[in-house]
């Protein structure tokens, strides 16, 4: 199916697509509907401007279900949870079987979602990445993508790189422990834009996978036509 399927996730920064094992992304400002390959089918997870996509044919966007295989989800309204979470889990879920997984997606938004061996969903955390933390000052704006764990800066633009690193990495390993010492040994996988960042500036290891709502969202289609 691979070869005659493409799959796309339109986030709000990126949009990266999956086609015959190859993972291509773009930003959203340089994005075209050209750049992708012909496919006879098309699977979407989008989170961003749908109308990125508009005049593409035989696409088919996927949207969070409460029940997905042995996946259950602990929203009320299921269709709350983002597809990009939802995908996420079903990706872990596959690939990390019989095992308690905390997927953390350091995105536009910075996320948590804890899932029991059994499928089930326990919930989950939403804060701002990266780049919204670091712009939430007017006068301390900065669009760095560096991270000085432990550093004293000199200067009020570094000293503000600094900080808003530190607290972003200092929640993510608080996050990570407390659900350490709540459920025990669990695998722990890191997404999205900031994770190959994030991952080697961690206290604990990770699993990183930067593609992960796009290989959720081939596990997702592969069931859907099998």
């Amino acid at each position: 199916m691979d070869k005659i399927t493409l799959f796309i996730d339109v986030g709000n920064t990126a949009v990266k697509w999956l086609f015959d094992g190859d993972y291509q992304s773009v930003a959203v400002t340089e994005f075209s509907p050209t750049l992708l390959p012909k496919a006879k089918r098309i699977f979407v997870s989008c989170v961003g401007d749908k109308m990125l996509l508009e005049g593409l044919k035989n696409t088919i966007f996927v949207e969070s279900q409460a029940t997905f295989n042995i996946f259950k989800s602990a929203y009320k309204n299921a269709d709350e949870l983002g597809v990009d979470r939802f995908l996420a889990m079903i990706a872990t879920i596959n690939q990390y079987p019989d095992q308690t997984r905390l997927i953390v997606d350091a995105g536009s938004a910075l996320t948590f979602d804890l899932v029991l061996a059994d499928g089930t969903h326990q919930g989950g955390l939403i804060m701002p990445g990266l780049g919204k933390l670091r712009r939430s000052f007017d006068q301390f704006c900065t669009e760095s993508q560096q991270l000085h764990n432990h550093k004293l800066a000199d200067n009020t633009s570094d000293a503000w790189a600094c900080g808003t690193g530190q607290m972003f990495t200092s929640v993510i390993n608080a996050q990570i422990e407390h659900y350490l010492d709540e459920f025990g040994d669990l695998v722990v996988v890191l997404s999205g834009g900031d994770s190959k960042l994030l991952a080697l500036r961690l206290s604990h290891a990770v699993k990183l996978q930067p593609n992960l709502v796009l290989e959720g969202l081939s596990i997702y289609a592969q069931t859907l036509t099998a």
